[in-house]
C-alpha cells in the first residue's frame, strides 16, 4: 500500500460522516455523543478507552469524523494526533492551536480539548495508546540512548507535566510522514505480528519526534539556552572516552568552571557526573547486548582502571557488572 492508496483508505466515508452529509442535525450527534461519554469536569467529556480499544490492545489507530465538531473532553488513554492533511482548529486547555500537515499532538490523560469540524480534506489520523505503553515506550526507554537523549526525554516530560499536551512541528519532517504510513498501512493490513510491528514504529516516531523537538529548540536559540545544552551534551556524548574539562572548555571558548556551573544549572549534573553517566550506558549496553569479558569491554567505555569501574558501576546499579549481565541476559 503505497501513500495514495493509504490517502485513498483515508479519505473514505465513515458512517457518521455520512449521517450528517444526508442531513442529521448535528445537535441530535452531539446528544448521541453526550449519551456515550461520562462527564470528566471543567465543562468536559471523558472518552474511555474502553469504548476504543479491546481489553489489552496497547495500540489503536482511527481516523477521526469530519464535518463535525468534538466537544471539549479529556481520555483515560495516551492520544498522539496526526495531521495526515489539511488543517485542525483545536482549543487545547483554553488556548486556540491551528496544526498544519504534517504536525503532531500528544495528549496526556489531564488535557482537556476540542476540535472544531473539519472539511473534506482535513484528514486527522489518531493514534491510542495505553497510560502503561506510552510510559515504557517514550518516558522510560528512550533516556537509554545517550545524554542527549536523556535531556530531551526529561525537556519534554517537563513541558508535558506543566501544560499536560505536546506540539510537534514536525510538518517539514519527511521521516515523520514516512514512520506514520507505515503505522497507519501496517495497522490496516492487520497481518502476522502485527502487534510488536506498530509497537516498534511507534518507539521509532518517538525518536524522531525527540529530533523535531531538538530542532525546534535550536531555532529559538535567541530566547533559550538550551541549545547550548544541547551542543556542550552532545560533544560529550561523541568524546566521553577522553574528553577532559579543560580541552571542552577550549572548544566552546568557555572557562572550564564556567561550564561545569552552566551544566549543573540546566541539567542538574557537572561536566565529570555527565562523562560518568555517559560511559556507564555505554557499559550497559555492551552488558546487555554483547559477551565480551569484563577486560575488553571496560576500556571500551571510557576507563583505564578497573577498580574504579566496579566502584562506579556498583554506586549507579547497585550490583556488580556481572550481576547486571545476568540479570538482563534476555535482550541478548
Amino acid at each position: 500500500m503505497n501513500r495514495e492508496e493509504i490517502d485513498r483508505y483515508l479519505r473514505q466515508i465513515t458512517p457518521r460522516e455520512k449521517k450528517i452529509l444526508e442531513g442529521t442535525p448535528q445537535e441530535e450527534l452531539k446528544r448521541q455523543d453526550i449519551s456515550r461519554f461520562a462527564k470528566a469536569g471543567q465543562g468536559a467529556y471523558l472518552f474511555e478507552g474502553s469504548l476504543f480499544m479491546a481489553p489489552g490492545e496497547k495500540i489503536v489507530v482511527s481516523r477521526q469524523d469530519r464535518y463535525a465538531e468534538v466537544l471539549p473532553h479529556k481520555h483515560d488513554y495516551i492520544e498522539l494526533c496526526y495531521l495526515w492533511s489539511g488543517n485542525c482548529s483545536q482549543t487545547i486547555e483554553g488556548k486556540k492551536i491551528v496544526t498544519s500537515e504534517g504536525d503532531v499532538c500528544i495528549f496526556d490523560t489531564q488535557a482537556v480539548h476540542a476540535i472544531e469540524a473539519g472539511g473534506e480534506n482535513d484528514i486527522l489520523v489518531n493514534i491510542l495508546m495505553s497510560q502503561e505503553f506510552f510510559d515504557s515506550a517514550f518516558l522510560s526507554r528512550m533516556p537509554r540512548q545517550g545524554i542527549v537523549s536523556e535531556f530531551l526525554a526529561d525537556s519534554v516530560t517537563r513541558s508535558r507535566k506543566k501544560q499536560h499536551y505536546l506540539y510537534f512541528k514536525a510538518h517539514r519532517n519527511s521521516r515523520v510522514r514516512e514512520i506514520m504510513e507505515q503505522i497507519i498501512w501496517e495497522y490496516h493490513e492487520h497481518d502476522i505480528g502485527m502487534e510488536e510491528v506498530m509497537e516498534s514504529y511507534v518507539i521509532i516516531l518517538f525518536t524522531e519526534l525527540l529530533r523535531v523537538w531538538r530542532d525546534e529548540s535550536r531555532k529559538q536559540a535567541s530566547v533559550s539556552r538550551e541549545v547550548q545544552i544541547l551542543e556542550l551534551l552532545a560533544y560529550i556524548e561523541k568524546n566521553y572516552e577522553t574528553c577532559t574539562l579543560p580541552e571542552m572548555g577550549k572548544a566552546f571558548g568557555m572557562h572550564g568552571n564556567y561550564l561545569t556551573a552552566l551544566l549543573k544549572e540546566k541539567t542538574g549534573r557537572s561536566f565529570v557526573e555527565h562523562v560518568q553517566e555517559q560511559r556507564l550506558k555505554k557499559a550497559r549496553m555492551l552488558l546487555e547486548t554483547t559477551e565480551l569479558p569484563l577486560s575488553e569491554l571496560i576500556p571500551l567505555c571510557g576507563y583505564n582502571n578497573m577498580n574504579f569501574f566496579y566502584r562506579k558501576f556498583r554506586e549507579a546499579e547497585g550490583c556488580t557488572p556481572a550481576q547486571y549481565r545476568k540479570e538482563h541476559k534476555h535482550t541478548l
